[in-house]
């Protein structure tokens, strides 16, 4: 009973020195109660069977010490997968009980040493570590401690997985439901951001919330993981061609699950395209504000593409001639993805031009008309060919 308290004043100590880290479920120690009682349990049976004349082969590092400790080890591991198959249906889990559940496993983790330590002297205690095999069982006693921390270790990047599961399987609902019949073609910019990227943005700013209790890599990778997510889709709802518009269409997959993807924009418009550079601005804003280094790099790509299309000197910058300057001043640009680009490219009148032209403030970036619009098609298929 001793040691059950010793362990829980342990995790006690662990919750003040790392509240802002580690917030467990009320069952995490009597989890840990649970394996040392156990472990109580399977010592008394073995040194009942060894009265009873049961010879315990010498094959683990001390003997009968051994086989408790493998019992001990087995328990963690049955306890660490335990705290998440107590839930029903995994892939119902929100965010907040997905992290909570990593949690608790990783607080059983932190117990272990000191549970292993508690286990061992009581079996000192009771004159089940022989004086001659000390060693030996110690360094068993290591190694598994050793084994239930991989188990632990084990659970908790199948938690991680599951966590950026669910967050990526809500980013691409909303992303469907928001852009599934979205007019690219805006006729006008907007002072504010999309609907789609503020839903998105407020999604992420809440689950970002809830990761306090996991570790601070996993934190990081999630936040890379889910901004880097929304930005690849974006990306190919951008730049993928028209042949995979008539393949989505066909249920193809992407950057989402079958049957559930979009195809990429089939017709965008200079209005359409500045207010995605918009949306841009918004998610390194909102990655910045998180305060994880380098986040917002996750939308190098999509701000690469949305502003070169912007820039008003593109046509010079796709001449064979320029490509140096271009790959310099647009790293991430492709002529295919141009190409793909400007074919969705719905070119402006020419009334609407010099509209444009004249103090509006529109006039700040790149208007293509039809024509032009044609003739940069040409250039840049021209050079794909060559």
């Amino acid at each position: 009973g001793g040691g059950g308290r010793g362990s829980l004043n342990y995790i006690q100590s662990l919750a003040a020195a790392e509240t802002e880290f580690y917030t467990f479920s009320r069952s995490v120690p009597d989890v840990v109660r649970s394996i040392h009682a156990r472990a109580v349990a399977f010592a008394a049976f073995a040194m009942s069977q060894e009265e009873l004349g049961q010879v315990f082969a010498f094959k683990k590092g001390g003997g009968i010490a051994g086989y408790v400790l493998d019992c001990v080890e087995e328990c963690v591991a049955v306890a660490a997968v335990g705290m998440k198959d107590g839930f029903e249906h995994l892939d119902e889990l929100t965010v907040e009980q997905a992290v909570q559940i990593t949690a608790n496993i990783s607080a059983l983790q932190r117990t272990l040493p000191r549970l292993f330590g508690t286990i061992m002297r009581g079996l000192c205690h009771v004159g089940m570590v022989r004086a001659d095999q000390l060693d030996e069982t110690f360094q068993y006693a290591d190694s598994t401690l050793k084994g239930a921390d991989k188990s632990c270790d084990q659970e908790v990047g199948a938690m991680y997985s599951l966590v950026y599961e669910i967050c990526r399987n809500k980013i691409d609902m909303l992303m469907n439901f928001s852009l599934e019949n979205f007019q690219w073609v805006s006729k006008s910019t907007r002072d504010m951001p999309n609907a789609y990227c503020e839903s998105l943005i407020e999604y992420m700013r809440n689950t970002f919330r809830c990761l306090g209790p996991m570790d601070e890599g996993s934190k990081a990778g999630l936040h890379f993981s889910c901004c880097g997510h929304v930005a690849e889709r974006l990306v190919k709802l951008l730049s993928d061609g028209a042949s995979a518009v008539d393949e989505s269409r066909h249920g193809m997959m992407m950057g989402g699950h079958d049957g559930d993807s979009l195809p990429p924009i089939s017709k965008i418009d200079p209005y359409g395209l500045k207010n995605l550079s918009r949306d841009v601005v918004e998610f390194e804003a909102f990655s910045e504000s998180t305060g994880i280094p380098q986040l917002s790099e996750c939308f190098n790509e999509l701000r690469c593409l949305a502003n070169a299309m912007l820039d008003r000197d593109l046509p010079a910058l796709l001449l064979p001639e320029n490509e140096a300057i271009r790959r310099r001043k647009y790293p991430f640009l492709t002529l295919e993805k141009i190409h793909n680009i400007l074919e969705k490219y719905v070119g402006i009148g020419l009334g609407e031009k010099l509209m444009g032209g004249s103090g509006n403030r529109s006039s700040d970036f790149l208007m293509l008309e039809k024509k032009e619009v044609s003739q940069l098609i040409r250039v840049v298929k021209m050079q794909l060919e060559s």
